[in-house]
């Protein structure tokens, strides 16, 4: 009689054992009665999940806001036992120049971002993403971190997502990042009052050898002969994503020995905010036509119709090293607008 009161004593402890294990198993690696909301409640756990798609448990690393408008946080999802390798993600608001995306080399390659077709103006690749806020939060929605901020008349806001460990699915950040500015837009009282689309995002192309008579696969485009150094930097391959009349962008990898980049980029006004971007000080007008140009920046804004088009060229550092000829910067940027205003149905322009 005691061995088996023994017996069941251990077969108690056993299988309390197995249920603390199975406690623990489960909330190390799963997120039940879990966090349900993150990012001061702009996200939900769905969204987020979908974002740090691993095994593991999600939970807030830092958070600020709550009594604002403005978010910034981190969010990740590690587990025990299973050897998943943990994510970690960054949502914030911040204020950016509204043409951020295919200027600063913080944001890279604008050719192999994937751009919104539909449910906002925004773009995501595997490791970042943003959408802009409706241009009624300008005045009413900044940046919170790492110090508080407004934009200024030629600013915008945007909501970002950056990932710190992993890489992310592009229509599931798509999606966080267009509900988490819904949000954050109707909490500070600019939202428009619709339940957010699902974005359509338009993924980038392959790498393909570049057509020297029709560069970014725009008839006429040819890169002047001046910008080109034998054995250096010579037509090699182009990677484009997005689509004409919409935003759009194209990456050439230059062949040769010095491994540079040149970017050419499109877009209607609300991609970089109409009038907004017209604010700052470098553009200038182009005498002939409705239009302005900033050679700083290498950009140029043209009506064409009803809308203003955005264009714009950048290069990489090492094609700045090849040291191309002077004045080329402005005659490849006319090259370009040239060609590609014929295909947003754009004026002739002279840049000055």
């Amino acid at each position: 009689m005691a061995s088996r009161k023994r017996s069941a004593g251990i077969a108690v402890t056993g299988v309390a054992a197995l249920a603390v294990c199975a406690g623990l198993f489960s909330w190390w690696n799963t997120n039940l009665l879990g966090e349900a909301e993150f990012c001061e409640g702009v996200v939900n756990s769905a969204d987020m999940g979908a974002v740090l798609d691993t095994q593991g448990r999600l939970s807030t690393v830092w958070s600020k806001g709550g009594e604002v408008p403005e978010v910034a946080c981190g969010v990740k999802r590690e587990s025990k036992f299973l050897g998943e390798e943990s994510m970690e993600v960054t949502l914030t608001t911040a204020v950016r120049e509204p043409d951020f995306q295919f200027q600063t080399h913080v944001w890279k390659n604008p050719s192999t971002m994937s751009y919104f077709s539909k449910g906002g103006t925004g773009a995501v690749s595997d490791e970042r993403g943003w959408v802009l806020l409706p241009d009624a939060c300008r005045d009413k929605v900044g940046s919170i971190y790492p110090a508080r901020q407004h934009p200024k008349s030629d600013e915008v806001t945007v909501v970002e997502a950056v990932m710190n460990q992993g890489t992310a699915d592009r229509a599931a950040l798509a999606r966080m990042l267009v509900r988490a500015a819904q949000r954050i837009a109707d909490d500070a009282g600019c939202g428009t009052g619709d339940s957010p689309e699902v974005p359509e995002i338009k993924n980038p192309s392959d790498l393909s050898a570049t057509d020297a008579a029709a560069v970014c696969q725009i008839p006429g485009f040819r890169i002047p002969q001046d910008a080109l150094v034998r054995g250096e930097a010579e037509i090699g391959k182009e990677q484009t994503t997005g689509s004409i009349p919409g935003a759009w962008s194209c990456g050439l990898d230059l062949s040769g020995s010095a491994g540079a980049k040149i970017w050419f980029s499109a877009a209607p006004g609300s991609y970089v905010a109409d009038g907004t971007l017209l604010n700052s000080d470098g553009f200038k007008d182009i005498p002939g036509v409705e239009g302005k140009v900033d050679w700083y920046r290498k950009a140029v804004v043209l009506k064409c119709g009803t809308k203003n088009v955005y264009f714009s060229m950048r290069w990489s550092t090492e094609y700045y090293d090849v040291d191309p000829a002077e004045g080329i910067s402005r005659a490849m940027l006319q090259s370009f607008v040239n060609a590609s205003g014929k295909q947003y149905q754009c004026p002739t322009a002279k840049l000055n």
